[in-house]
């Protein structure tokens, strides 16, 4: 049986990547959300402590807005949950930072790592929306009586274009950020997407060129483990 790791959705598992020269620094995040739902509801910021996801800090959401202010040691990568759902990952650091979420977007604005990785998650978006697009598609074409070598034919070649495109732009973005809390982040996002840890193409190629203070990273270095130890059992099962 293959071994599981448990690692949480796109970036909570990154902790603590970049020391702030000073000791202690403030962060205030003002969020606003336009969701009626939300109204009285508790929001946290999480990280992973282990297996565990643990709260570092919560707001109430009252008349669509919810802020966030406390002390920290070093730039962190969280994530805003309600309850044990997660919502979406932002950046603590130092200095001024704003939550939008409406029923069209929602988005971390304020940090130089904040902003590149919201950049980065919008464009991905695009292509992510564009790929599944072409599943209606071929819903469509099916209810219109056309003959799958047809529609493979016709989706094919721009579904490949796509895939290409996501890959090389999540492989960009995690190689220029090496050295900072959106590497790991982004990589960790990859990992997430298999039911059990394996070590894809991409992965060994973005782990290849890594600098050790990448491949070093705790959540990493055990996911990599079990890879390589879930290839062995698939290589030992193949020969019988």
């Amino acid at each position: 049986m293959f071994q599981t790791h448990k690692i949480f959705y796109i970036l909570i598992g990154v902790i603590s990547c970049l020391t702030l020269a000073s000791c202690a620094d403030q962060y205030k995040i003002a969020g606003n959300s336009s969701i009626a739902s939300l109204d009285g509801r508790m929001l946290y910021l999480k990280v992973t402590d282990g297996q565990k996801m643990s709260a570092i800090d919560s707001s109430e959401v009252i008349h669509g807005r919810f802020n966030f202010m406390g002390m920290m040691d070093s730039i962190m990568m969280v994530e805003l949950c309600m309850d044990n759902e997660s919502v979406l990952p932002l950046v603590i650091e130092n200095g001024n930072l704003t939550i939008k979420m409406d029923n069209a977007e929602q988005r971390v604005s304020g940090g130089p790592l904040n902003d590149r990785l919201y950049h980065f998650l919008t464009r991905k978006n695009q292509l992510d929306n564009q790929y599944m697009e072409l599943s209606y598609e071929e819903m469509r074409m099916m209810m219109k009586g056309c003959s799958p070598e047809y529609i493979h034919a016709k989706l094919a070649p721009r579904a490949k274009e796509l895939a290409k495109a996501i890959e090389d732009m999540e492989t960009s973005f995690i190689i220029s950020n090496y050295d900072n809390v959106l590497g790991p982040g982004i990589f960790i996002m990859l990992c997430n997407q298999y039911q059990y840890p394996i070590l894809t193409d991409q992965m060994k190629y973005i782990l290849k060129k890594a600098p050790s203070s990448f491949t070093n990273h705790p959540y990493i270095k055990e996911y990599v483990k079990i890879a390589k130890r879930n290839s062995k059992l698939l290589q030992v099962q193949d020969s019988h």
